[in-house]
């Protein structure tokens, strides 16, 4: 049987502890499928409750929409990312912590949206 451990309790307490870039390659890409489909997923969403893309009216017009959404979510959730992980000063941790979109605001983009604004 192998040892399937990252390090000894000793090195996984020591900020500057790297793991092997065996077990450092997977754990990078789990970090990165699970940021992916939790900032992508909100953003279809409320494109779809929008009329872009899938099945809607808009058609092959709404995927440029769509697309849009989906890329500033990432984009800024690589930026919030960033700031949380080289952090300065006061803002952000210094550690590699994921930062994104939250499934929190659905209930409240779905009628905003679908009624195009507040006042409907």
């Amino acid at each position: 049987m192998t040892d399937a451990s990252l390090g000894t309790p000793a090195q996984l307490r020591d900020p500057d502890y790297t793991p092997a870039l065996t077990k450092a390659v997977p754990l990078g890409i789990q970090h990165v499928l699970a940021m992916f489909v939790s900032n992508v997923t909100p953003a279809i969403i409320v494109a779809g409750v929008a009329g872009f893309g899938f099945g809607s009216d808009a058609g092959a017009q709404g995927f440029p929409d769509m697309t849009y959404l989906i890329q500033m979510s990432m984009l800024f959730a690589g930026i919030a990312t960033l700031f949380q992980t080289i952090g300065s000063g006061p803002v952000g941790a210094g550690l590699p912590i994921v930062q994104g979109t939250s499934f929190a605001f659905i209930p409240i983009m779905i009628p905003l949206v679908a009624g195009k604004g507040v006042d409907g």
